[in-house]
């Protein structure tokens, strides 16, 4: 019988059921990280992840540009790395809200970020550790902890190259830039960090559950314009074009009389006029589904 060369790295493959479970805890991360930093940088964010992977940690940062903005995190339990890389056209967006701006300034994609900068984003980098330990919570105690802020791709040392990961390829849209986002966790690690085998389908099957449970935790945060409105009342097409500061409209309506409760301009809540210490209330008759 003749011998067979075994590849020892086959045994670190990931199988594609794991890589679509792995695929949507992505998802989950890079929806709630864009809802944080809508609320931390007062614009509108909204990710995506691209695809899901494997290949060694060599061929990945060959892909990357110089310089780059790479965020290692030491994982506890596991003690291994985990990097995080922010293309440079997302991280000139983000300093530019930092800064006060909207985020749509040009900026130069080979300038490294400064030292200086790199304090002024530690809130950004600190937030994607968090959103990370909340998208790997099905691992007890797990945190992300970041280690280092590298630039260089080709001097990068904390995963070596010949290293199988796990590569998730995401975009992050800030206002109208958009700039892409690479999670990758070696292959070895992903195993110490992942539930047992026959437990790993579980996101499949509770894909949907996941999927509403995060559209409910970004729309929580989400304001709504809430409006009141007198119906049952009309005006003489004459008498409104004649109106001027002073004038007092008559509503022909009753002081206890129906009022409509407008949910950014739909209305949703009906009820009557009452007054509570001091102050015009609507007490509540009915509503519209909110959906």
């Amino acid at each position: 019988m003749d011998a067979i060369p075994f590849d020892f790295r086959r045994s670190e493959q990931i199988g594609e059921p794991q890589l679509q479970a792995l695929r949507l805890q992505h998802e989950s991360f890079i929806r709630e990280f864009a809802g944080s930093l809508s609320a931390s940088l007062r614009s509108e964010v909204s990710g995506h992840v691209v695809n899901v992977e494997q290949c060694s940690f060599g061929n990945l940062l060959e892909t990357f540009s110089a310089p780059a903005c790479m965020l290692y995190f030491l994982t506890e339990p596991g003690e291994g790395h985990v990097l995080l890389e922010v293309s440079q056209a997302l991280i000139g967006s983000i300093l530019d809200c930092v800064l006060g701006g909207d985020g749509q300034a040009e900026t130069d994609p080979a300038r490294e970020i400064t030292d200086i900068e790199k304090n002024m984003l530690e809130d950004f980098f600190r937030g994607a550790g968090r959103e990370l330990e909340r998208a790997w919570s099905s691992t007890p105690q797990i945190r992300f902890v970041l280690a280092s802020v590298e630039t260089d791709p080709q001097m990068s040392k904390c995963i070596g190259r010949d290293e199988p990961v796990i590569s998730t390829a995401m975009e992050l849209q800030l206002g109208a830039k958009t700039g892409t986002v690479h999670l990758a966790i070696p292959a070895m690690l992903w195993k110490q960090l992942s539930p047992p085998a026959d437990r790993q389908a579980a996101p499949r099957k509770n894909g949907a559950a996941q999927e509403a449970a995060v559209k409910q935790r970004l729309a929580a945060g989400l304001k709504v314009r809430v409006e009141c409105a007198l119906t049952g009342s009309r005006i003489r097409l004459r008498d409104l074009v004649s109106l001027k500061p002073g004038d007092l409209v008559d509503s022909g309506l009753p002081c206890d009389g129906q009022a409509t409760i407008l949910l950014n301009g739909i209305p949703k809540l009906h009820g009557e006029l009452t007054a509570e210490n001091g102050r015009q209330a609507v007490m509540l008759r009915s509503a519209t589904p909110l959906h």
